[in-house]
């Protein structure tokens, strides 16, 4: 069984150390997963991509696609909107999910700490291939490995593995809204590859900030398949201050999930489909 991971990303220091948070992460994701596809999108052009600022700080293994998406093609493919999230997450992680190649695929953020391979493998041979999983992440307060150095997160991820408890946490962020399920619900996102498919991927009309991962969740249900929470394998996320995916816009609670029924996604996945350049490493 094969497994893959998409994790968009802007080098935008955002939240303050994003290098140190993103060196965590990226170690974590390519020393578990099979596939990664780390989108970047919308650095702006006097920066260079986040992974070559880290590049020598990441255990490199031949299983990182990169795609860099450049502030003046963002700009197409958010038709010029000013209000769309600078990191447009539904845009960019559909370009990973649509172009993978495993048996089961994960929407995570730049600030996870994954859990261990052994661990996840061991979790995926116990759940069902027709249901949508959100893995409740476990919050970090940096101080907690601000002793390790980066190259030493190993040592870092064993030691919130023994001493940070699970997260129960459930939400709901409308009355008529039951699929939010857990706080944060778009952190671990986890479901077979097929399903990520049928569904064709996140909403691509949902440009704006809040719902989307709601969104996603609620598509899975429309469509037939079941949702479900889970506390374990561990799953990290290193606490920062206030950033993101930025953007003055904010989609519509009751487009996005009052109101949600299955994908209205095209059939090409709309701006997925494009013809993209990606580097491994």
């Amino acid at each position: 069984m094969r497994t893959g991971v998409v994790v968009t990303c802007r080098n935008d220091n955002y939240g303050g150390n994003l290098n140190r948070r993103a060196t965590f992460c990226l170690n974590s994701l390519v020393d578990t997963f099979d596939e990664v596809w780390l989108i970047d999108w919308n650095t702006p052009d006097e920066d260079p991509p986040l992974l070559h600022d880290i590049a020598e700080d990441i255990e490199l293994r031949g299983n990182i696609n990169h795609i860099v998406v450049r502030p003046e093609i963002v700009e197409v493919l958010t038709r010029y909107d000013r209000r769309a999230q600078k990191v447009c997450e539904v845009l960019a992680r559909n370009l990973g999910i649509r172009r993978a190649t495993t048996d089961w695929f994960v929407s995570t953020n730049i600030d996870i700490i994954s859990p261990k391979r052994e661990d996840l493998i061991k979790t995926i041979d116990g759940l069902d291939n027709n249901t949508f999983y959100t893995l409740s992440r476990r919050g970090v307060d940096p101080s907690l490995i601000e002793e390790f150095e980066v190259q030493h997160w190993r040592e870092a991820r064993d030691k919130l593995y023994s001493t940070v408890p699970e997260r129960h946490f459930p939400e709901k962020i409308a009355s008529e809204d039951d699929y939010s399920i857990i706080n944060c619900c778009g952190d671990f996102q986890l479901a077979p590859l097929h399903i990520w498919h049928t569904i064709r991927g996140f909403e691509e009309t949902l440009v704006y900030a809040l719902y989307t991962d709601t969104n996603v969740q609620k598509k899975a249900v429309m469509h037939g398949f079941d949702l479900k929470a889970i506390y374990s394998p561990p799953a990290f996320h290193i606490d920062h201050g206030p950033g993101g995916g930025g953007g003055s816009g904010a989609n519509d609670i009751r487009c996005a999930v009052v109101d949600a029924g299955k994908t209205e996604n095209e059939e090409t996945w709309g701006f997925s489909n494009v013809e993209v350049e990606w580097e491994t490493l």
